[in-house]
């Protein structure tokens, strides 16, 4: 939560369990009575009404002239307390499932009045919305009024901050009807789950050093259907071919010759480049954590770009990250789509610990089958220094790309591409 929200106003569309102050019950009651149920008019009448008071408690008489207006505004204070919203009212909720971060989405609420009674002056607002999704604007959508029976959808805009995957706590209806003052509300607790990718600029122009080993199996193995290779063409039959190659068409067509064979369809095996795309997700625990969390962010954006430019060059992309948690993911040729990599980087998190040791062992298994690897590395320090080296040793091609938290990074040795704070200033790299 920034100061702003502290300072101003905690939202009320966010999720009341998520404020740093209000956790106990009569502070959260108090809270939401204050946020739900006044009307800003109402919170500047009972200030209003609060001096009136003052002044009669100050200067009672029987006979003062304030008496009648004080009476006057305790009956609109009771009128409005009792006012309710009735119960039949039913929302249905339509959004997609994904975005980009700094993307609104719009969500399609069709709100419904199922009752016997009209529902007037009503105003559609967020509710146990998460800090990263912001409703626009604040104070809601308004609906109208709807009469028994009666439907209307209203388009209710979600302003996504940040990357992650969140679920939406639901909606809430309130009606200031009659004077304005206090609101009458009914929450509808409709939870949706929602995954913000990162948001990046697609690579125009990347290039891959290419290590000494290929992977052998083309199409046919990263998809995982048959043996299906790249067709040659027809010759005859040699023993030890397979039968379920045989071209009967052709050899019917030959079979009135002398000395006719069977004739069976050559195929030429397939190889392919099969990419792993490291990220680095240290954040220390003490020292600079917001430079290196913004870091971080830039990181994630990074290896989307880069998994983005290897999944359209149609490569086996395998996607190893590590926060509290260590992803490996295996994509392109079929197995998986760019979506589930931006799934997966929506959700990462930063390490404490050193990550490299927890993703180390995953990647060595992989590193028969790999021909290139791309780290994407916060630091540049001993330990890295050694993991790319040891990468390097196993006859694989390796890309370094160091997103530095500051822009006079010292200089590195060896093939490294160092990327400051300034060179995401216009959207992020295009060219790698």
């Amino acid at each position: 939560m920034t100061i702003r929200e502290i300072m101003v106003g905690y939202p009320a569309s966010k999720d009341i369990n998520l404020h740093p102050y209000y956790q106990g019950r009569a502070g959260q009651w108090v809270w939401r009575f204050y946020h739900f149920r006044f009307t800003r008019a109402g919170r500047w009448f009972l200030g209003l009404t609060g001096t009136i008071f003052f002044v009669i408690a100050l200067f009672w008489s029987l006979d003062t002239q304030t008496v009648p207006l004080a009476l006057y505004a305790s009956g609109l204070w009771c009128l409005s307390l009792v006012a309710f919203l009735p119960l039949g009212v039913q929302t249905q909720v339509r959004h997609a499932e994904r975005i980009t971060a700094g993307e609104t989405l719009m969500a399609e609420v069709t709100v419904t009045n199922s009752g016997r009674l009209p529902l007037v002056d009503l105003t559609l607002q967020g509710w146990g919305l998460p800090l990263q999704v912001e409703a626009l604007p604040e104070e809601g959508v308004p609906v109208g009024n709807l009469q028994p029976g009666e439907s209307r959808q209203v388009a209710f805009p979600l302003h996504c901050r940040d990357r992650g995957a969140f679920i939406l706590g639901g909606y809430r209806l309130l009606s200031d009807f009659p004077f304005g003052l206090l609101q009458a509300y009914r929450i509808q607790r409709q939870p949706s789950r929602l995954i913000v990718h990162p948001s990046f600029r697609p690579l125009t122009r990347f290039t891959l050093p290419r290590g000494r080993r290929f992977q052998p199996g083309g199409i046919a193995m990263a998809s995982q259907v048959g043996d299906s290779f790249e067709y040659l063409g027809n010759r005859e039959w040699r023993d030890g071919d397979n039968p379920r190659d045989i071209d009967w068409r052709s050899t019917a067509r030959l079979a009135g010759a002398a000395g006719a064979a069977l004739v069976v369809r050559e195929w030429r095996e397939e190889y392919f480049l099969r990419v792993g795309v490291v990220l680095d997700t240290h954040v220390p625990a003490r020292g600079s954590t917001l430079a290196r969390q913004a870091a971080l962010e830039r990181a994630v954006s990074l290896c989307a770009a880069v998994s983005d430019a290897l999944a359209r060059e149609d490569y086996i992309v395998d996607v190893f990250a590590a926060g509290p948690m260590v992803y490996h993911l295996t994509a392109g040729r079929s197995l998986a789509y760019r979506e589930q990599i931006l799934d997966i980087l929506a959700c990462v998190e930063g390490s404490s610990e050193e990550p490299l040791a927890g993703i180390a062992p995953r990647l060595h298994e992989q590193l028969d089958r790999l021909t290139t690897v791309v780290c994407i590395v916060l630091d540049w320090d001993e330990r890295r220094r050694h993991f790319v080296e040891n990468l390097r040793q196993r006859g694989v091609g390796v890309k370094v790309l160091w997103v530095s938290e500051a822009e006079d990074a010292p200089p590195t040795d060896g093939d490294m591409q160092v990327l400051p704070p300034s060179a995401f200033s216009q959207g992020g790299v295009d060219t790698l």
